[in-house]
């Protein structure tokens, strides 16, 4: 009996050293586990990419003309010159028409001191109250009228000859460039003929031939992303802003017009350039942030991911293979399961089969920025 109860006591004393031993060892791997942000995929819509090939067109062109016929004194523009909406272009010689402006402002300073006058006299008639006649009175307040209107017409005339001085500049009508200079200076330039032709920068559109058998597929405000011949490593993004439900008999095509977005006003009209649109294929894909994907010299792949086990959740590399990426998510054609969960913050420090500990963010950032939207 004594022999029983010493074999008890020892093992109740191993089972309590091994439970020791494991809560200890469990401790250690919660004080060691890495920080991580993780998230599931998302499941979106598969889609087929379309690309169209077409030209970059403005939305507007003007051929500048003077509003006045006249002698070309200042042209400093050149085909290529960039300028903002209401930049100076092009002055012609506008002595005559200063002339005739300074003369039309000392007319209305004279008109002004005459009107001063007669109302200095009116009020002088109305004080004097029963000690003038009425038609005295009457006189000065008709004078004050006639003086009155002498200066409105005077203010108009004034106005006229400071617009017509301005009719000898031409400037831009909106942000753009230069693309023809038809005067140079000494020239003697018409308002019935063109100076100079402008291009707007601002507003550029891609114009694109979309075959039949595609023009259903594109909708109105769809977006693509736009690569321009000349920028072969920039990319560009577009928007269908018109749809013109009217075929090339020859083609059997569609136009399709985009408005470009160029906010470092690279792209000129007349340059070709490729539209890429996402049609969906009916197919499901995952989506997961870029952040999570490791990339290799060789090309190759991958994300780590967290699996449950009896030591806690640990992280495994697994090579996949990506689709298309739009702006900060890309899609996973291979590799993944919906029902995994990938690791979007704190890859860079894992190695197989590392303990980690899941987080909303990592110590030191903004949770804006480790909690993928």
């Amino acid at each position: 009996m004594v022999l029983f109860l010493c074999f008890v006591v020892r093992m109740a004393w191993l089972c309590a050293c091994f439970i020791g031993v494991l809560l200890e060892t469990q401790s250690v791997h919660s004080e060691n586990a890495i920080p991580v942000v993780a998230l599931k995929p998302t499941v979106v819509e598969g889609v087929s990419p379309l690309h169209f090939t077409g030209t970059v067109t403005s939305r507007r062109f003007a051929a500048l003309s003077p509003y006045v016929d006249g002698l070309v004194i200042s042209a400093d523009v050149d085909e290529g010159h960039v300028a903002r909406r209401g930049e100076v272009l092009l002055v012609l010689d506008a002595t005559f028409a200063k002339l005739r402006l300074a003369e039309a402002r000392a007319r209305l300073d004279e008109a002004k001191a005459r009107l001063g006058n007669a109302q200095r006299l009116r009020a002088e008639a109305e004080k004097l109250g029963q000690n003038i006649s009425q038609s005295t009175l009457l006189s000065r307040m008709s004078e004050e009228r006639i003086e009155a209107a002498v200066v409105a017409r005077l203010m108009a005339e004034l106005k006229f000859q400071a617009e017509l001085v301005e009719r000898h500049t031409v400037r831009a009508p909106f942000d753009g460039v230069v693309v023809d200079k038809l005067t140079e200076v000494g020239e003697w330039a018409e308002s019935s003929r063109p100076v100079l032709e402008f291009l707007a920068t601002d507003q550029l559109r891609l114009d694109i031939q979309v075959p039949q058998d595609y023009y259903p597929m594109i909708r109105h405000q769809s977006s693509a992303l736009v690569r321009v011949d000349a920028f072969p490593r920039a990319q560009f993004t577009g928007q269908v802003v018109a749809i013109v439900p009217a075929s090339d008999p020859d083609g059997r095509t569609f136009l399709i017009r985009l408005h470009l977005d160029d906010p470092s006003h690279e792209i000129i009209a007349g340059m070709s350039a490729v539209a890429r649109f996402g049609v969906s294929d009916g197919k499901k894909a995952l989506e997961i942030p870029r952040d999570a994907v490791v990339r290799y010299p060789d090309g190759s792949t991958s994300v780590w991911v967290v699996e449950e086990n009896g030591n806690g959740p640990q992280a495994y590399e697994r090579q996949v293979v990506l689709g298309d990426a739009y702006g900060g998510m890309v899609k996973v054609t291979q590799g993944l399961d919906h029902l995994m969960v990938v690791v979007v913050r704190g890859n860079e420090m894992l190695e197989e089969g590392a303990v980690v500990r899941l987080v909303d963010r990592l110590p030191g950032r903004s949770g804006a920025a480790d909690m993928p939207k």
